[in-house]
């Protein structure tokens, strides 16, 4: 039996910052640390500390400063130093179990786990999409298609290391198993979670008077990166259209990079019509959530990615309009309003519907926050992680406190 598991969590990202990869690693940790499992964070230079987690960071690096998500150069370096961070967190603390996250984590993992091969130490993955589906979303390499195929070469290759393959969606763990050749006993689908705050009413007054909300306008809120990857530009053509024709639709964009969003805004008049709010508290969340009649996420099924923001929308008691994906479906089921086409056309089309349709909008809300609380809360996810970790690990510790 083991009293307390001490897991090193490898983080390549820079961690805290407000995003959905960021919020599906602190929630696991928040509920593994309610269980009495001791966590050792391993993480860039980048990012805000977080009250209760134990981080340790590489030191900052030059000209290293994005935190939004997406590919950049000076993540190869942050991760050559991650991998010597790794291997003197693990050498002083005696982890039990390595936890990577995302591929790069899963890779340093295995490197720091070989060289204490006689250790023993089992090695989880985190995977919350394919690795050259994602930069191929983000329009990375796009004029050098070989390249995208090199990195999925690399990402198969990774995906054979780990002692066991956590997927945050079901689409995940199929192109793990249909694409990745992995044996389907090996990986398996650890849901995102909603921590139970998102339950509690919220009063919103402040914050409308703060930003001038309007109270005469259906107001439709889209949390997330603003980027392409994540089918921000379908969002954008869709309230273009949609303003033009009708004047009681008010938009709310929570999220970074704004530049190229306010640029889009500005470009085509939409200043009247919604509030790009930029990057806000993943504690200030609910609060934003709660000023909305209708939540919206364009994301597209290309890089295999779950939509965690979706289980935010549902436990918050709104309607969700999206697209017809397995991921959207497993969580939503039929409750929600599904563009059934991957466009802004039909996006558009459903976000009226979302609007004009109030009876299946209570309907959709109601259902889909009764189903988030029985399914996906803080609790049940990390009582799964945690047993999955008694299972992976041997029994009997030796007197160092490794496992053997």
């Amino acid at each position: 039996m083991f009293d307390a598991v001490k897991v090193l969590h490898i983080a390549p990202t820079p961690f805290f910052s407000n995003r959905g990869c960021h919020i599906r690693i602190r929630n696991e940790i928040d509920g593994l640390t309610e269980k009495g499992t001791r966590i050792v964070l391993c993480t860039y230079g980048l990012g805000k500390d977080v009250e209760g987690i134990d981080i340790r960071r590489i030191p900052s690096i030059p000209g290293y400063k994005q935190t939004k998500a997406g590919f950049s150069p000076y993540k190869f370096l942050a991760d050559f130093l991650l991998f010597f961070l790794v291997l003197k967190t693990a050498w002083r603390e005696k982890p039990d179990i390595f936890h990577g996250h995302l591929h790069e984590g899963a890779l340093i993992g295995w490197a720091v786990k070989t060289l204490f091969f006689w250790r023993r130490i089992p090695l989880l993955m985190d995977m919350q999409g394919s690795l050259s589906g994602e930069l191929e979303a983000y329009g990375v390499f796009k004029k050098f298609p070989f390249i995208l195929r090199w990195f999925f070469f690399l990402e198969k290759m990774i995906c054979a290391f780990p002692t066991v393959i956590l997927c945050s969606s079901e689409n995940c763990y199929n192109f793990l198993v249909t694409k990745c050749a992995v044996p389907d006993n090996k990986g398996s689908v650890l849901i995102d979670v909603v921590p139970d705050s998102f339950f509690d009413p919220c009063d919103s007054s402040d914050l409308r008077e703060k930003y001038s909300l309007p109270d005469d306008k259906k107001i439709i809120i889209y949390t997330g990166s603003l980027l392409h990857g994540k089918g921000v530009d379908f969002l954008l053509e869709a309230m273009k259209e949609l303003v033009a024709k009708r004047d009681d639709l008010f938009f709310i964009l929570v999220g970074y990079p704004v530049e190229d969003v306010e640029s889009y805004v500005q470009k085509t008049g939409l200043e009247k019509h919604c509030l790009v709010a930029g990057e806000v508290a993943y504690d200030d969340l609910a609060l934003w959530l709660s000023v909305a009649q209708l939540a919206v996420d364009p994301k597209a099924d290309s890089s295999g990615e779950a939509s965690g923001k979706i289980l935010h929308y549902m436990a918050s008691g709104l309607p969700v309009v999206c697209f017809d994906t397995v991921n959207n479906r497993k969580y939503l089921n039929k409750h929600a309003f599904f563009a059934k086409n991957t466009s802004s056309v039909d996006l558009g089309v459903m976000i009226e519907k979302g609007v004009d349709d109030t009876v299946s909008a209570a309907l959709f809300a109601e259902k889909g926050r009764e189903k988030v609380k029985k399914e996906y809360s803080l609790g049940a996810a990390a009582e799964s992680l945690h047993a999955l970790y008694l299972s992976r690990m041997k029994p009997v510790v030796s007197d160092t406190g490794w496992a053997n």
